[in-house]
């Protein structure tokens, strides 16, 4: 009887496995995941990201701190959405005072800096649209 039972036992688990998995699989397929790579961001939006960086974070941050190995490594595996909100923390004298959009066109700056290639759509300000994988290998 033990034995019996334990067969139905690994059945059920066996099916529920399969269930997660196609849960799982089927999620998957919605939301492929993308990486910075894929170009998520325009030339257009990175250009805009400069002149807001120029405006509003050159007083105490050079561009420098935000490129090469040491800064890509740093955010390698991370969504794009923990770097937007470390910089929504700035300006240091008044936090998020900046729309959302303008830090996502920020974000775009600093992916052109580091040389991820643009793409046909603007990375939206919205945590949505910041699920993308930060990757220090460029294409």
């Amino acid at each position: 009887m033990t034995k019996r039972l334990g067969q139905r036992w690994a059945g059920v688990l066996a099916g529920g496995a399969m269930l997660v998995g196609a849960i799982g699989a089927s999620a998957g397929a919605a939301q492929p995941a993308r990486s910075v790579n894929d170009g998520v961001y325009t030339a257009a939006q990175a250009e805009r990201g400069a002149k807001v960086f120029e405006k509003t974070c050159t007083a105490c941050h050079d561009t420098a701190r935000f490129t090469g190995a040491e800064f890509t490594s740093a955010w390698t595996g991370l969504p794009l959405k923990n770097l937007f909100s470390a910089v929504q923390t700035m300006p240091e004298d008044n936090p998020g005072s900046l729309p959302p959009q303008e830090y996502a066109d920020i974000i775009a700056f600093v992916l052109q800096l580091n040389e991820y290639p643009p793409g046909d759509s603007e990375l939206e300000g919205t945590a949505e649209a910041m699920a993308v994988t930060m990757d220090a290998r460029k294409p």
